[in-house]
């Protein structure tokens, strides 16, 4: 003789499976803000500002390159030089910073195993049967 009912058991395994999907659906969620929000705000804000300085500086090169435009035939072109591979480096800043939002998703171990614990709570279906 059964004293435990199995509809209430199936019910505190459907409500548990529910809190484990509400869980995971928040913690996502959360993942995914913070991850915006941390890649956004000190990823971009520092290759922006490396981007900016670069940029800052091919200018000045660049500028002193056409300021010391002198028949010294090395001076302008090394200026000029210069500036573009500063202005290249800005460039290489910039989608670098751009690969840095892109990239990475927090707490994907954890979404992991909540789906996990989801799974395993999860009624088990017999070879054959329809679910």
């Amino acid at each position: 003789m059964e004293s435990r009912d199995p509809g209430l058991t199936e019910r505190l395994r459907r409500m548990a499976e529910r809190a484990l999907e509400l869980a995971r659906v928040r913690l996502e969620l959360l993942g995914v803000e913070l991850q915006a929000e941390l890649l956004r705000l000190f990823g971009a804000l520092t290759a922006l500002l490396l981007a900016l300085l670069l940029g800052v500086a091919a200018l000045l090169m660049l500028v002193f390159a056409a300021l010391l435009w002198v028949p010294d035939a090395w001076r302008a072109p090394l200026g000029a030089g210069l500036g573009a591979a500063f202005m290249l480096g800005a460039v290489g800043s910039w989608y670098w910073a751009k690969r840095q939002l892109a990239a990475g998703r927090p707490f994907a171990a954890s979404v992991a195993e909540l789906a996990r614990d989801q799974r395993a709570l999860e009624p088990e279906t017999e070879p054959g049967a329809r679910p």
